[in-house]
């Protein structure tokens, strides 16, 4: 990858990097959703709402951990509601994306990573700009108001969820839409992410230069990195990003 030098662009994974989420409760979130539903004629259930998802993820190979990160293809969360919203006979009055932020500030709370904050206000005043590349079931929209909700005063440039680009990192297509958006050839972008295969793996390999997270790391802790930075807080971060400004 060559000599480290300091980058113009930094892109941030979401989950467990920019925001650390908390007690994933469905069950609980779609009986949120379901007190904004005009029809329920079956009287169903959050909880019968969420093992019919369950049930459709298991088909789909959704979320298996054996698995998780050789699907290279996004379904989004409107579809799939819309789905068994219809197979219960349930209707909503509004439009399914404008219900997201409701279920899954419901279903899954969460708060900024520490010092990410800080960090965000100091790249702004170096210049460097920023950007958010998710795999992701909700929208891009939706990731944007979830963020803002944690991170008010962030300025990305963009936020994109993999559901409305198809493919999921580690496909270089979702990257390559990401850089096309910034604007700025891959030697010149950081990608920070705390999951080995989709953020370093997947970065790497079309020529940015991979950020390994690791203070919130939920899997892959035994990899071994071969190229990159790995830090465990972006107090470290910054501080790296400040030495490559001191001996230019």
């Amino acid at each position: 990858m060559g000599i480290l030098k300091k980058p113009k662009f930094i892109m941030f994974d979401y989950g467990q990097t920019l925001v650390r989420e908390f007690a994933y409760d469905g069950a609980r979130g779609y009986d949120e959703l379901l007190k904004y539903a005009s029809v329920n004629p079956n009287g169903v259930t959050g909880a019968q709402l969420q093992g019919d998802i369950e049930e459709l993820n298991r088909e789909l190979g959704r979320f298996n951990p054996a698995t998780r990160h050789k699907r290279l293809f996004e379904f989004s969360e409107e579809s799939i509601n819309r789905y068994i919203f219809a197979k219960r006979g349930v209707t909503f009055d509004r439009d399914l994306r404008e219900l997201e932020p409701i279920f899954w500030n419901t279903a899954n709370p969460c708060t900024a990573t520490d010092g990410v904050a800080d960090l965000l206000d100091w790249l702004r005043e170096q210049g460097i700009r920023t950007g958010v590349v998710s795999n992701l079931s909700f929208c891009s929209e939706t990731l944007r108001q979830r963020i803002a909700g944690c991170l008010p005063d962030a300025a990305f440039e963009f936020v994109i969820s993999s559901c409305d680009y198809v493919f999921r990192k580690p496909s270089p297509h979702i990257f390559e839409v990401a850089l096309a958006k910034a604007g700025v050839p891959a030697e010149d972008v950081w990608f920070c992410g705390d999951q080995f295969p989709p953020d370093i793996q997947g970065s790497g390999a079309v020529g940015i230069t991979p950020v390994w997270y690791k203070q919130y790391l939920l899997y892959d802790s035994d990899r071994q990195l071969t190229e990159g930075l790995e830090i465990h807080s972006w107090e470290e971060l910054r501080k790296i990003i400040a030495s490559l400004e001191a001996i230019k």
